[in-house]
């Protein structure tokens, strides 16, 4: 599996556990010094339209644009604002999500850092970090069991604490992201 030193993926148990928040605010942080590319990956599978809302069979399947408007109510529109120097989203079914992020990174400069929002990209691609946001008590998603248990981090957000977990990422030029020890 290929494995990307740049790379920080959060996901999420569902739908609404606070994972765009989570994402923004580690982009304001780490683009205070950092070049911030951001990656927002929604993946198509017909059994999850309670989650990503429904997919007809004549659905393209796969797209990948840039988002360039700031004020939208997007998420890849709230990464704009917080910080990240370029975004991009990324729609697809399993067999495109390794082309359009293979795609993707022919665009992302070799002193970047990338913060990406997916479930389904760590099925492809080994991030340094992968991270998981789930709520106190909601539903979990079937896909998302796999990815709690190897994740580097889960967070539980409880809509109020401000993701106090933030201040245990970093990311230097020589070890890339990392979590301070005795962390998981």
């Amino acid at each position: 599996m290929l494995k990307n030193k740049q790379l920080l993926v959060v996901g999420g148990t569902g739908r609404n556990v606070g994972k765009t928040e989570f994402v923004c605010r580690l982009i304001a942080k780490i683009s205070e010094d950092r070049l911030v590319y951001a990656l927002k990956v929604s993946a198509i599978f017909p059994d999850e339209e309670l989650y990503h809302g429904s997919h007809s069979p004549g659905e393209k399947q796969l797209s990948l644009f840039e988002e360039t408007r700031l004020t939208t109510g997007k998420d890849t529109s709230r990464m704009l604002r917080a910080g990240a120097e370029r975004v991009f989203y990324l729609r697809s079914n399993d067999e495109g999500i390794l082309s359009g992020f293979d795609e993707f990174v022919k665009r992302v400069p070799d002193k970047a850092v990338i913060i990406c929002e997916s479930n389904s990209l760590n099925q492809f691609v080994t991030p340094a970090l992968s991270i998981i946001v789930k709520s106190m008590d909601g539903p979990i998603k079937k896909r998302a069991v796999a990815q709690l248990k190897v994740a580097d981090l889960v967070v539980v957000s409880d809509g109020s604490s401000g993701f106090p977990e933030l201040k245990l990422i970093s990311y230097s030029e020589k070890d890339g992201w990392q979590l301070k020890k005795g962390v998981k």
